[in-house]
């Protein structure tokens, strides 16, 4: 439910300098919390200056043991440009980009959505065991909401963020309030959950840390540094979304309309600075609009991956990762090479590959010239990984081998010695599985596929079925309807005499499963590109990953795990921890985890272009009667 209702917005250019939420309040009115926390209850006449970035807030600490803060926050989700009006003096100095709130991006003029006047939005630092107080204030033209992509939710599920899953989507000229406790550390992130906001920039870190004494990495670094977290995203021009057209590491990058070497200084790189000798965490997230899985390294540099979608991993030793939409990695990088400037090389695949998408961005030493950029072209010595002596070693890579019969293969080991690649499955976390050895599973089995509209449109689905949104919120409005008779899966549809792989299936796709059960999810791609699949409410266990090339087999693949063809981890295996994870073409995962957070949570593709095309469902964990009562502040 809507939290407040403000008044409308004025029509024509918008005016930057306040907010006319309410033109009949003369005062704003403030909520005084235990510990001196004011809230802001009134945002008449708020003044936009008054909003940015939170490098000074009060909750970006070091963290101690026993001492959680409340932290609050306030993000306006507003229409904006890069390059726009008030870009005057940045095209020509960088330095004054800043005071100007001008997005150079890549220098191209374009539409964007901006938080606080900036994209990507700006980070959020706390620790683990805060209470987050968010207002959200929505100034576009549309509706919108905002998801913490990480969090569990499970004491406060309404704040989830999915508009018409766990809450009412915010409209034009309305604040909501978030509130819930950050219940894990890690670099998790927020963006909005509502069409193609995230792809026009609503999206940004959330990075939560934990006491040293608790941090099972701490040793390894020296520094933790929220300018070491790198937002990555592939974009569009204008209203075009069927064309990526560049990819942005916190938000800047070369151009690639123009004919300009990459050593331009025309060009606006990102720049990391650090001192010799010294070890530093960084942090990499992929906000993936396009099917581009993108390829992370530095020059001549190693990097220790210590923690993958905010969980730690026993620390691999590689020369780079790839990422796909929504992954994150993390890693220390040891300041031991000569002082000078390298690139950070982000390599574009799949339909970035197409247009030679690519994109840099530069690790300075200090001692090293400020304004001087890296030697060499981004790409350079990219081609070595393919050398046949020593390769490098690269995490999760989407790309996998052919099998060479209709057997199942495995992913990519460390332990080839002429194959170096690190699958994802073989990643092992610090903490063992939650669950004791010869648990049984409740196996439910799901697929990936698309099919074309009777218009011609290309849609995406989950079990052969697109998803449509409700018209009502399924978590709030859950006692105002019948399950069959509103929401469908495969079972209900089958019961009606539906063949959805012979005709189009559209419906709102709720998958029910029961609660505080070991569950299993086996779910299989019909399709030749990777897609990433993510599940709200839950960190699951990978324990399985694998291609089989054809799609009988993967039409067949009940019968196959029957016969035991479908290869798991030991049950003793640490299984790493993720949110989301690839689905190789042609291939399959499995996912592990207890269904012990009943409600209703979202479960789709992270490519925006495939969500939005249909490829989501709803898991309903649980009965309605098993489901936390929602607070009456966010009741209908």
């Amino acid at each position: 439910m809507r939290q407040a209702k403000l008044e409308d917005q004025p029509s024509g250019k918008t005016e930057w300098f306040s907010f006319p939420w309410s033109r009949n309040n003369k005062t704003n009115k403030v909520t005084q919390l235990n510990g001196g926390l004011q809230l802001k209850d009134d945002y008449g006449q708020a003044d936009v200056s008054s909003f940015g970035g939170f490098e000074r807030h009060p909750c970006r600490r070091v963290c101690q043991q026993g001492q959680s803060q409340s932290c609050y926050y306030q993000l306006v989700v507003h229409n904006y440009r890069r390059m726009g009006s008030e870009c005057q003096r940045c095209p020509y100095d960088e330095r004054a980009c800043a005071a100007e709130h001008c997005i150079y991006g890549d220098g191209v003029s374009t539409p964007i959505m901006a938080v606080n006047r900036m994209s990507p939005a700006p980070a959020i630092e706390l620790c683990e065991n805060d209470t987050v107080i968010v207002d959200v204030l929505n100034y576009l033209g549309e509706s919108t909401s905002m998801h913490w992509h990480g969090i569990h939710m499970s004491r406060t599920p309404e704040m989830d963020g999915v508009a018409y899953v766990t809450q009412y989507p915010l409209e034009p000229s309305e604040v909501f309030r978030y509130e819930f406790q950050a219940d894990r550390s890690g670099s998790t992130w927020y963006h909005s959950h509502v069409g193609w906001q995230r792809g026009f920039g609503v999206a940004g870190n959330l990075i939560i840390r934990q006491p040293h004494q608790d941090n099972p990495h701490a040793r390894l670094y020296d520094y933790d540094l929220v300018e070491h977290a790198l937002l990555v995203q592939d974009i569009f021009y204008d209203y075009d979304f069927q064309q990526v057209r560049n990819i942005l590491i916190n938000g800047k990058g070369r151009n690639h309309l123009s004919q300009l070497p990459d050593q331009d200084a025309r060009h606006r790189y990102e720049r990391l600075r650090i001192t010799s000798g010294y070890r530093y965490r960084m942090r990499v997230l992929y906000n993936g609009i396009f099917n581009c899985p993108v390829e992370f390294s530095i020059e001549q540099h190693k990097l220790l991956i210590i923690s993958t979608d905010g969980n730690d991993i026993e620390p691999v030793l590689a020369d780079g990762f790839f990422l796909t939409s929504a992954e994150r990695f993390d890693f220390v990088l040891e300041a031991n090479q000569y002082a000078k400037n390298y690139w950070i090389r982000v390599r574009g695949f799949e339909q970035c590959e197409e247009r030679n998408v690519y994109q840099g961005a530069v690790l300075s030493y200090r001692g090293a010239a400020r304004s001087e950029l890296p030697q060499g072209s981004i790409l350079d010595t990219q081609q070595a990984r393919d050398l046949p002596d020593d390769p490098p070693v690269y995490i999760n890579d989407f790309r996998y081998k052919s099998p060479n019969d209709s057997f199942i293969t495995e992913l990519r080991q460390s332990s080839p010695e002429k194959d170096k690649d690190v699958g994802t499955v073989s990643l092992r976390s610090l903490e063992p599985v939650p669950w004791p050895r010869y648990t049984k599973f409740l196996t439910h089995y799901s697929r990936l596929s698309r099919r074309q509209a009777p218009n011609g449109e290309q849609l995406f689905q989950i079990d052969e079925i697109s998803y449509i949104s409700p018209g009502i919120s399924l978590l709030q409005g859950r006692h105002l309807y019948q399950d069959d008779g509103y929401f469908c899966n495969r079972s209900s549809l089958a019961a009606q005499g539906r063949n959805c792989a012979r005709e189009l299936c559209e419906c709102v796709h709720v998958i029910r499963l029961p609660a505080f059960r070991p569950i299993e999810m086996v779910v299989a791609n019909f399709m030749d590109g990777t897609h990433p699949i993510h599940m709200h409410g839950f960190t699951f266990r990978l324990v399985g990953q694998g291609v089989l090339a054809n799609q009988n087999d993967l039409r067949n693949i009940r019968e196959l795990d029957r016969q035991g063809r479908l290869s798991r981890l030991p049950d003793d295996y640490a299984a790493v921890a993720k949110d989301t994870v690839q689905v190789p073409g042609l291939g399959y995962v499995i996912l592990r985890f207890i269904s012990d957070n009943p409600g209703f949570w979202s479960y789709h593709c992270h490519i925006e272009q495939h969500s939005v095309m249909g490829m989501a469902a709803v898991l309903k964990i649980g009965e309605d009667h098993q489901m936390k009562r929602i607070p009456a502040r966010v009741r209908c």
